[in-house]
């Protein structure tokens, strides 16, 4: 499956947007998350547990019926691939689960999985700030893998929406400083969407595409949000970055 750089970056732009949306909804930002990496990385289905430190529930989404109700079920069980890559931090990638291992570690999740067709298995947990806050969970039928570049790019896309939610965490645990905070999350989304726009662009990760603007915003004594805001709007040249 070749996917472009602008689809790439067409996601980046959308995620960004759905989390600068008034009133914050994650629900709409994790659902958009798995039905764009599920048609990016080309998998059967997708899931995503989400659980941010304090949190009464884990939220779940899924790209059918079917699969939300399995990710909900898994994180109520406390048992699946979800909830492994979550609760342990450590991914799962490519996992069988056709056979007896399978159906010994997840007994209630194996079943249901089988049920639906799926055949393999790939968890990445969710980090955003040093802090696993979820998983994202990639469901594959008796087909051919992932792939290592659609494993590439599940990772960097699960990197993309951690920091996103970590960011939206922050606004809603302070709704009282909501003016300031509102104006912050804004500098940094553009920052973020940024980042992943450049990322695509030049071939490097989202932590060296920060640098790029870093170090471009000092070289010309501006503002990295500044640098950020032409990059996003289409006035900076990523190549001269």
């Amino acid at each position: 499956m070749v996917v472009t750089n602008m689809e790439l970056a067409a996601l980046a732009v959308r995620l960004t947007g759905e989390a600068s949306s008034e009133p914050l909804d994650v629900g709409r930002i994790l659902s958009a998350f798995v039905e764009s990496v599920r048609r990016l990385v080309g998998a059967h289905g997708a899931g995503v547990q989400y659980a941010p430190p304090g949190a009464a529930a884990v939220r779940t989404e899924g790209t059918s019926a079917e699969l939300r109700a399995l990710t909900a079920d898994a994180a109520a069980w406390g048992e699946g691939p979800g909830y492994e890559a979550r609760t342990a931090g450590r991914p799962i990638v490519d996992l069988d689960v056709t056979g007896r291992p399978a159906r010994v570690r997840w007994p209630r999740w194996v079943p249901r999985a089988r049920a639906l067709g799926l055949a393999r298995v790939t968890a990445l947990p969710l980090s955003g700030g040093g802090v696993t806050v979820g998983a994202l969970i990639l469901h594959a039928g008796p087909g051919p893998s992932l792939g290592d570049s659609g494993l590439t790019r599940a990772r960097a896309l699960s990197g993309m929406v951690a920091d996103l939610l970590s960011l939206v965490r922050e606004v809603e645990q302070n709704r009282a400083l909501a003016g300031q905070l509102e104006h912050a999350l804004t500098s940094r989304i553009v920052i973020e969407q940024a980042k992943g726009m450049l990322s695509v662009r030049r071939g490097v990760t989202v932590d060296e595409a920060f640098t790029l603007l870093r170090n471009y915003a000092r070289s010309h004594r501006r503002r990295i949000v500044e640098i950020a805001t032409d990059v996003t709007e289409g006035r900076a040249d990523l190549h001269a970055l």
